[in-house]
């Protein structure tokens, strides 16, 4: 006989031992299935809602690219308003009044963002300008 297994406390406790890891992993494997997806066009439109929208945890990274917690709950939140009927712009609206204007990958042209449009355009122009006219002196 082994000498490990003389022991009934040390036999006993290694079978509820294994005993446990099969009982735990065959309950985890059941739960771990994941639902087949009941539409491919929510799923597709879920993708393209989530590449619009960036994640308030992950620092200039869309739901989509992101890994956080936050974003996989995101984007259940999205597939499941789209499977209850709503539309791109109707969720898009809901997560910027939850989230702020910041959620938005690209944010709305309007008066308090046309500097993050035209910001950039007219430092380049205005950088552009300077050279020249160092040049021509």
């Amino acid at each position: 006989m082994n000498p490990l297994f003389r022991s009934p406390y040390l036999s006993a406790f290694i079978w509820l031992l294994f005993t446990t890891l099969f009982l735990g992993g065959t309950a985890f494997l059941a739960m771990a299935q994941e639902q087949p997806v009941s539409n491919t066009a929510h799923q597709q439109q879920a993708m393209d809602i989530s590449k619009l929208l960036r994640c308030p945890m992950a620092t200039n990274l869309s739901l989509f690219e992101s890994q956080a917690p936050i974003a996989h709950e995101l984007k259940a939140q999205i597939f499941s308003m789209l499977e209850q009927g709503d539309s791109q712009d109707e969720i898009i609206f809901f997560m910027v009044q939850r989230y702020g204007e910041k959620i938005r990958y690209q944010p709305e042209l309007k008066g308090s963002t046309v500097a993050l449009w035209f910001g950039p355009l007219l430092l380049l122009l205005l950088g552009v300008g300077i050279c020249l006219g160092l040049i021509k002196r």
